[in-house]
């Protein structure tokens, strides 16, 4: 007996009707048969213009994941802003805490280490009152690394990169070799002029073209505390 004959034969038999009757009876059908649904070729009722409306389908697709990809780019990027501002407030709030100019400085560094992934911290005094608190931190450069330092410490802006090589010899000292990158923040304020540096091992993690915004910010609470603690300890 030939049975494949016999399944073809009655294959034959089924008709339109049948077929039409049981996908009505079973409305999920083609959701486990996407390949079948896919070399099928359903007519629309204004003829040829089915292939305009796939393409505006796909194009409307494509717009839509363009879109969502925009979007969780900008939720990504709220949650990073998020995650920063948490950390630059307990850092304000560590400096705000400190009851002496060490104590600050002590602060500042450990909240830089490790709330920013700061491998290198350095600050530098260039003109400020006559304080003992200070006095490991008043450091006078010289002429070569003061033209490198005097549009930076004029314009009061942060800059971020990787600076000449004198330059970090003077900011990091012996750890000068290992900073691949680093941030300049002037310390501007009642008098100070200074210069907060943090540095990374990675060369990549300060770049001239990211944001100064929160470091400008830096500069100015750091600046500022340092001041106020001056003018207690007198």
């Amino acid at each position: 007996m030939n049975f494949g004959k016999a399944r073809r034969t009655e294959r034959a038999d089924i008709s339109a009707s049948q077929v039409a009757d049981y996908l009505w009876k079973h409305p999920d059908f083609f959701h486990d048969q996407l390949d079948l649904l896919e070399s099928m070729h359903v007519p629309h009722p204004c003829g040829e213009a089915v292939s305009l409306v796939a393409r505006q389908i796909e194009l409307l697709r494509g717009k839509n994941r363009k879109q969502q990809g925009q979007l969780n780019d900008i939720l990504r990027i709220a949650r990073e802003n998020d995650a920063l501002f948490a950390r630059f407030h307990r850092l304000t709030l560590t400096l705000l805490d400190a009851a002496s100019v060490d104590d600050m400085l002590a602060g500042l560094k450990w909240s830089l280490h490790e709330g920013f992934q700061a491998d290198f911290v350095s600050v530098r005094v260039f003109r400020t009152v006559a304080h003992p608190a200070v006095g490991d931190l008043h450091v006078m450069p010289d002429p070569a690394v003061s033209i490198l330092l005097e549009p930076l410490l004029a314009s009061c802006e942060p800059v971020c990169g990787s600076p000449p090589e004198p330059l970090l010899e003077f900011l990091f000292g012996a750890d000068a070799p290992d900073v691949a990158s680093c941030a300049l923040v002037p310390l501007c304020h009642a008098g100070i002029k200074g210069l907060l540096a943090i540095g990374s091992f990675d060369a990549g993690r300060f770049t001239p073209e990211m944001g100064n915004l929160f470091l400008v910010q830096m500069g100015e609470i750091v600046a500022a505390r340092l001041v106020a603690l001056i003018d207690r300890e007198r």
